[in-house]
């Protein structure tokens, strides 16, 4: 079986489980403090917790989306560098796996307050929040990389589902980070934003399968 025909098996229940999980977190968030029971239930599964089923998921989801990446690098279209670039781009999701499982990007975080003081004798500190200030940077310079080969491969077949797909995951993205931002500010104005973690787990996943699909669009249409 090739890697773009175990894609294309994946994508729908992908897909579904996704919506699932997402579903999950409103949930959790919605029955919390109901009952004993379905509170530990719940904190098996929510996509908000480390060490869970979800988000033993999402790092799952974030190889498989370096696996797309991989995949894609194969383009005829594109040059030596952007096929390096991509596979950069599949070992960096899988990085970003290691990173959910392990909350990497927290540790950093935390490390850069200790580093700098930003954060020192406010409600941020040690939360390591800080972390959006090392990532966005590193996401913003990726994005304008890889938008100029996707451009090169979309343009040769005009491939218009596999173009909205990457605009919309990049729209994503942004939210996430956007979301990151106003949390940081929920803490530090003690102001209730509790559900706002939701939408920004279900914006992650959302980035994610659209990554997923843009590649799997593109690696059909060139039979890759």
């Amino acid at each position: 079986m090739k890697i773009r025909e175990l894609l294309r098996l994946l994508l729908w229940p992908l897909i579904g489980l996704c919506l699932l999980f997402s579903a999950q977190t409103f949930f959790a968030q919605y029955t919390l403090g109901h009952s004993r029971l379905l509170d530990y239930l719940n904190g098996i599964i929510d996509l908000r917790e480390e060490r869970t089923v979800a988000t033993w998921f999402e790092t799952l989801l974030f190889a498989v989306v370096g696996l797309s990446f991989f995949l894609v690098s194969r383009h005829p279209g594109l040059p030596k560098f952007g096929k390096a670039l991509m596979v950069m781009m599949a070992l960096g999701f899988c990085f970003l796996s290691a990173d959910e499982m392990l909350s990497l990007h927290e540790f950093m975080g935390y490390e850069l307050e200790q580093a700098t003081g930003i954060v020192k004798d406010t409600r941020l500190d040690q939360r390591g929040y800080s972390w959006v200030l090392l990532y966005t940077p590193a996401a913003m310079l990726v994005c304008g990389m890889v938008s100029t080969l996707y451009y090169r491969m979309v343009k040769l077949s005009w491939n218009r589902p596999a173009s909205i797909c990457y605009l919309l995951a990049w729209v994503a993205v942004e939210l996430v980070v956007l979301c990151e931002m106003i949390e940081g500010w929920d803490v530090l104005e003690r102001i209730d934003l509790s559900y706002l973690t939701c939408f920004e787990e279900s914006f992650e996943l959302a980035f994610l399968m659209l990554f997923y699909s843009t590649n799997l669009l593109i690696a059909e249409d060139t039979d890759l």
